[in-house]
């Protein structure tokens, strides 16, 4: 069974579970176990290397998402600093976002 990555609420520490690749949450869900509860992460393994798809140079002020969004640090107007592809992925799943 694969291990997927989730991001305790408490504290923000990365843990993994095993699921079955037809159980797995989706990115972005909340589960809960043992009493706390855990996002899905975008695991580094399903980000394709042989893939070209940068358009942005990490660290970036996103323009296009909402303001003051809980996750991201923010510049003085609010906007979003997306530190990676990874955490970009991370707050688009977690919010519903899509890419232009």
């Amino acid at each position: 069974m694969p291990m997927y990555e989730f991001s305790r609420e408490s504290d923000g520490k990365i843990v993994e579970f095993h699921f079955r690749m037809a159980d797995a949450p989706p990115i972005g869900s909340v589960i809960e176990r043992d009493g706390e509860r855990f996002t899905r992460l975008v695991s580094d393994a399903q980000v394709s290397a042989e893939v070209e798809t940068v358009t942005h140079k990490y660290p970036y002020v996103s323009r296009s998402m909402p303001k003051n969004l809980p996750g991201c640090e923010t510049n003085k107007q609010g906007q979003p600093i997306i530190s990676s592809r990874r955490h970009e992925r991370e707050i688009m799943g977690r919010y519903g976002l899509e890419r232009d």
